[in-house]
């Protein structure tokens, strides 16, 4: 009768809450399906996040008069353009390329991807 309910089977399991696998298994497990998933580090999200921010709020600000590389910046806007239109274009070639080699590299493709999209996120919103 004690296997039909649930604590009836949680009992004949002898599942206790909390409890983790043993190592043994997850090595077993991790053996049977090949190599071990490589966990994912935050550092290429992080930078893209960052540095498309950057490009956008750039190109974003070259249409403002207001602002030192604006429409009317001289020198200094007329370089702070230069360099934020290189830096999406470097954006986009950099989406191209780390989509070709994104098997090799997942890092780079990591990075291109969420630089590209905060870049497009900044300029359209």
């Amino acid at each position: 009768m004690s296997g039909k309910t649930f604590e009836g089977q949680v009992a004949r399991m002898g599942w206790v809450p909390g409890a983790e696998p043993r190592p043994e298994l997850v090595e077993a497990i991790l053996r049977h399906h090949g190599k071990p998933v490589a966990l994912r580090d935050i550092t290429p999200t992080v930078l893209g996040v960052c540095v498309g921010a950057l490009i956008g709020l750039l190109i974003k600000g070259l249409a403002l008069a207001t602002l030192p590389w604006g429409a009317d910046g001289g020198w200094l806007g007329m370089l702070a353009g230069l360099m934020a239109l290189l830096g999406g274009l470097m954006s986009v070639a950099g989406a191209v390329f780390a989509a070709m080699v994104s098997r090799r590299h997942p890092v780079l493709m990591q990075f291109a991807s969420v630089n590209l999209l905060t870049l497009l996120i900044v300029i359209y919103v």
